[in-house]
C-alpha cells in the first residue's frame, strides 16, 4: 500500500493475519525494494495517488513489476476527472489495464482496478466500459432526482412559511384593530354623552332587569344555555348510534356468553395530568361492558401534588386496577413498557391519561375475536373531545397499508395481541411523540391479521398539550413520524426518500426505482383523432421517465390522416378490427405490445408535472400492486377523479369529484396515498404479468364498469390498488359513462359483497355521494 498511514493499517493487517507492505511514499517503496529480492511479487498493490506528479513515473513502472493487480484510490483533494486518466495511461504501457467491471464504489467512487491483460486491444474494454458508464449513469441519475426531491421538498416548506407569515401578518393585523377598538370603547364610556345617555335610559331600564330576574328563578336552564347545548350534526349523529343503557345491559350479558374472553390490559402512562380528566379516563374504563379487564396506571414521575394524592384513591376503586410508579419522569415509552411488564392480559390497548372510552369499546373488541380469533391488531374510528363535546370524527377504512404510510390513520382505540408486541421489543423511546406509529409500523411486519371496527369507541381529547389539535402541539411528533417510516422501510428493504407534505403534515414516500422498466402508454382513438394532439404532445414534452413509448391504437377503418396529427412525435399505430370496444382495443393493445408495464390511458389526458410516471411506477413496481391511478383534475382545478367508492349512488362513483384540486378531503384523504377500491382506465398504470393472472379486461362491460372489475379480479388475486395524488394531471372533456343496466346487473352478480361494503369507504359515510361525508 504506497501513500497510507502504516502505523494504523500495519496492525489492522496483522489483526486479520494477512501480510503487508505499507509504506507512506514512491521514495520508500524504491528503498524498500531494493532491500527485497528482485523477484519479490505481490498478490495486489494499493496506491492512495495524490495530485503531485513528478514521482508517478517511475512509481507506476515499480509497481507495475512487483504486482500482479493494481487499485487506485484517490487521495484528499484529488482531481479524479484530471489525475486518474493520466496514471491509467502510463500502467497502460506496462499491459496493466482497467477492469471496468469490478464495482469499487464501496472503496470510493474514484477508485479503479487495474490488471494484466496480455494480448486484449483497447476494443476489448468497450463492453466492461459501457457496462460501468451505465453505473455511473444510474447513480448520477438517482441522485439527480434525490436532489429534485429534496428543492421540491425545500419548495413546498418555504411556501407554507409564507402561507403563515401571510397568517401571522393578518393576525397582527386583527391584533391592531382589536386594541384600537378597545381604546374607542373606553373613549366612549368616559364621554359625558354616554353618562348623559345612561341617566336618561335608567327608568326604561328596570322592567327589563325585573324580567330576567325573574326568568331566572323560574327557569334557571333558559335562554343563555340554550346555544350551549345545542348539538351540532356529528353529535346528533353519534347520539343515535352509540349504545344505549338497554344495549350495554344486553352487551353485558352477551359477552358473559361468549366462548373466548380473554384478559384485555388498559395501559395507562400519567405524566401531571388534570386529576378530573384523569378522573373521566378511569370512570370510562369502570363503565365498559366487558368485565374482564385490568387497567394498568403508569406514573411517570409526576410532580404535580395534587395528581400524587388522588392516585391510591383512584387505584383503591376497583380492584382490577393496578398502581405502578417509574420513579423518575422516563417518557411516554418507557411507562408503557413498564405496563406492558406487569400486564397479564392476552391483549393490551392503549388509553391516553386524558382521553375517554365509548362503555362499548373492549366489547366490540371481543365481539371481533369470535369471528376473527386469529386477529393480532384491531383498531376502530375515533373522535375528538373537546369543551363543548364530540367532533371531527375520523371514520377509517378497513387495512390500508399504504394510507398507513401516509399518516397514523389507524391510531385509537387500538388493541394488540400482548405476544406480538413483545415480540417486536414493546415502545422504542427515540421514537417517543410517534411510539405507537411505530410499534403499529413493526407489528404489520409481522402479521397481516388486522381487523377495524367502524364504530367510533374513542373520544381524543383536545387540550393545550395534546396533537388532537395539531401536529404542531408536538413538534417532535412530525419528525419522529418520519424516521419512524423511514425505518419501517429500511427493515423491508425498500430504498426511499419521506418527506412531510406541509400541506397536510401528512408524509410522501418517494421509493427508489430499481429498474425504469419498458412501459407501454396505451392510448385508444376514434376516427376522429384532433383530440389527440395536445395530450401526446404533453406526454413527451413533460414526462421525465426515460423509458416509455406510445402506442396509438385506432379502429381499421382510421385514416392515414391520422398520424399527420402527432408530427415529429415518435409512435406505434395499431390498427384494431372489429367493433370499437374499449376493452376489447385495451385486450388487443396488450396483445401487440411487450412490455413489461402498461399505462391505460385517455387521448384527452394532459401531463402537469415531469415525474408524473416516474411516481407512479414507484408503485407499480411494488410486487404487491396490481394497479395505480392518479390525481385527474378538470381544467377548472376541480377533481374528476381520484379513486373508485363501489357501492355508492350505483356500482361505483369517482371519489371527491368536484372537490377543490388541493383541497385535503375527508381526513387527508384526498391529498395523501391510500388503498381504494378501483381505479380508472383514464390514466392506470399496471404490470403484464398482473393483466395475464386475472384475464385483461371484461369486454362485455361498458368501459368505467370494466375498469372496477378488473380492479375487483386483482384484489381477489392478492393485489393492492393504489391511489396516488402526486400523479397530477389533466383530463380535458371527460365523458361520463351512460348508465348501462345490463353492465350493473352483471357487476352486482359478479361482486355482490364488494358492492355492498367498500373495505376503503367506512360504512358510517354516505351511501349517495362518494365525498366521504357523513351518513345517516
Amino acid at each position: 500500500m504506497v501513500g497510507a498511514d502504516p502505523g494504523k493499517l500495519e496492525r489492522r493487517f496483522a489483526e486479520i493475519g494477512r501480510e503487508a507492505v505499507v509504506i507512506e511514499s514512491g521514495a520508500e517503496l524504491a528503498a524498500k525494494l531494493s532491500q527485497e529480492a528482485a523477484a519479490t511479487r505481490f498478490e495486489i498493490a494499493l496506491w492512495f495517488y495524490s495530485s503531485e506528479k513528478s514521482d508517478a513515473d517511475r512509481l507506476v513502472e515499480k509497481l507495475s513489476r512487483c504486482a500482479d493487480e493494481i487499485v487506485l484510490i484517490p487521495g484528499f483533494g484529488v482531481d479524479v476527472g484530471e489525475r486518474r486518466p493520466q496514471i491509467v495511461e502510463k500502467f497502460g504501457q506496462f499491459r496493466l489495464l482497467p477492469d471496468y467491471e469490478c464495482d469499487l464504489g464501496e472503496i470510493h467512487p474514484g477508485a479503479l482496478r487495474l490488471r494484466h491483460r496480455l494480448g486484449e486491444t483497447a476494443d476489448a474494454l468497450v463492453p466492461g466500459m459501457e457496462t460501468a458508464f451505465a453505473k455511473v449513469n444510474a447513480r448520477l441519475s438517482g441522485l439527480q432526482r434525490a436532489l429534485r426531491d429534496r428543492v421540491s421538498e425545500l419548495e413546498a416548506a418555504h411556501r407554507h412559511i409564507a402561507s403563515l407569515e401571510e397568517k401571522l401578518l393578518k393576525l397582527k393585523q386583527y391584533k391592531r384593530e382589536l386594541k384600537s377598538l378597545k381604546e374607542q370603547k373606553q373613549t366612549l364610556r368616559k364621554s359625558p354623552e354616554r353618562r348623559i345617555g345612561q341617566v336618561l335610559l335608567a327608568p326604561y331600564r328596570i322592567p327589563e332587569k325585573l324580567v330576567k330576574a325573574t326568568r331566572k328563578k323560574l327557569w334557571p336552564r333558559h335562554g343563555g344555555s340554550k346555544r350551549s347545548v345545542a348539538r351540532t350534526q356529528y353529535q346528533e349523529w353519534l347520539q343515535r348510534h352509540r349504545a344505549s343503557a338497554s344495549d350495554l345491559e344486553r352487551m353485558r350479558h352477551e359477552a358473559r356468553a361468549f366462548v373466548s374472553q380473554p384478559l384485555i390490559s388498559i395501559i395507562t402512562p400519567i405524566f401531571d395530568t388534570s386529576v378530573p380528566w384523569l378522573e373521566e379516563a378511569v370512570e370510562s374504563v369502570l363503565a365498559q361492558a366487558h368485565e374482564n379487564w385490568e387497567l394498568l396506571l403508569i406514573d411517570d414521575g409526576s410532580s404535580a401534588s395534587d395528581l400524587l394524592n388522588a392516585l391510591p384513591t383512584l387505584a383503591a376503586r376497583d380492584r382490577r386496577i393496578t398502581l405502578a410508579r417509574l420513579g423518575e419522569h422516563k417518557g411516554i415509552s418507557a411507562a408503557s413498557n413498564q405496563g406492558l411488564g406487569v400486564a397479564r392480559g392476552e391483549w393490551v390497548t392503549f388509553l391516553d391519561h386524558d382521553d375517554v372510552l365509548e362503555p362499548d369499546a373492549l366489547f366490540q373488541i371481543l365481539k371481533l375475536l369470535q369471528i376473527h380469533p386469529d386477529a393480532d391488531l384491531i383498531y376502530s374510528d375515533e373522535d375528538k373531545l373537546a369543551e363543548n363535546g364530540c367532533d371531527a370524527p375520523l371514520f377509517k377504512p378497513d387495512w390500508s397499508p399504504d394510507f398507513l404510510l401516509s399518516y397514523n390513520y389507524v391510531g385509537h382505540l387500538t388493541a394488540v395481541r400482548r405476544e406480538i408486541v413483545q415480540k417486536v421489543g414493546g415502545f422504542r423511546s427515540e421514537f417517543d411523540g410517534a411510539q405507537d406509529y411505530d410499534l403499529f409500523l413493526r407489528v404489520i411486519e409481522q402479521s397481516d391479521r388486522i381487523h377495524h371496527i367502524p364504530r367510533v369507541l374513542y373520544h381524543w381529547r383536545r387540550s393545550e398539550t395534546s396533537s388532537a389539535i395539531s401536529v404542531r402541539q408536538k413538534p417532535r411528533q412530525l419528525d419522529a413520524s418520519r424516521l419512524a417510516i423511514e425505518d419501517h422501510l429500511q427493515r423491508r428493504g425498500e430504498p426511499a426518500h419521506v418527506a412531510v407534505d406541509w400541506r397536510t403534515h401528512a408524509f410522501c414516500i418517494r421509493r427508489e426505482l430499481v429498474a425504469a422498466k419498458k412501459i407501454s402508454i396505451i392510448i385508444p382513438i376514434r376516427p376522429e383523432p384532433e383530440q389527440l394532439r395536445r395530450g401526446v404532445e404533453s406526454l413527451t414534452r413533460a414526462t421525465r421517465y426515460p423509458n416509455y413509448e406510445i402506442v396509438i391504437v385506432g379502429s381499421e377503418d382510421m385514416p392515414d390522416k391520422a398520424t399527420d396529427y402527432l408530427p415529429g412525435i415518435a409512435h406505434r399505430l395499431l390498427r384494431f378490427s372489429g367493433a370499437f370496444n374499449d376493452s376489447a382495443v385495451r385486450n388487443f393493445a396488450i396483445q401487440q405490445t411487450d412490455s413489461p408495464w402498461l399505462l391505460f390511458m385517455d387521448g384527452n389526458i394532459e401531463a402537469i408535472e415531469p415525474d408524473w410516471l416516474t411516481i407512479m411506477a414507484e408503485h407499480i413496481q411494488r410486487p404487491e400492486v396490481g394497479a395505480v391511478g392518479g390525481r385527474l383534475l378538470n381544467p377548472n382545478d376541480t377533481i374528476e377523479h381520484a379513486g373508485f367508492v363501489l357501492g355508492v349512488n350505483g356500482i361505483a362513483q369517482p371519489a371527491f369529484r368536484g372537490f377543490p384540486a388541493e383541497h385535503p378531503g375527508a381526513n387527508r384523504q384526498l391529498q395523501v396515498t391510500r388503498n381504494c377500491g378501483a381505479v380508472s382506465g383514464t390514466c392506470m398504470l399496471t404490470r403484464r404479468d398482473v393483466l395475464q393472472e386475472v384475464g385483461g379486461f371484461e369486454e362485455s362491460l361498458p368501459e368505467s364498469l370494466a375498469d372496477v372489475d378488473l380492479c375487483l379480479k386483482m384484489q381477489r388475486a392478492g393485489y393492492l390498488i393504489v391511489y396516488t395524488p402526486f400523479a397530477k394531471l389533466y383530463w380535458h372533456a371527460p365523458h361520463h359513462g351512460r348508465i348501462d343496466t345490463r353492465g350493473d346487473a352483471i357487476m352486482r352478480e359478479r361482486w355482490p359483497d364488494a358492492l355492498q361494503r367498500d373495505p376503503y369507504y367506512n360504512p358510517n359515510l354516505s351511501r349517495d355521494r362518494a365525498d366521504f361525508s357523513l351518513g345517516k
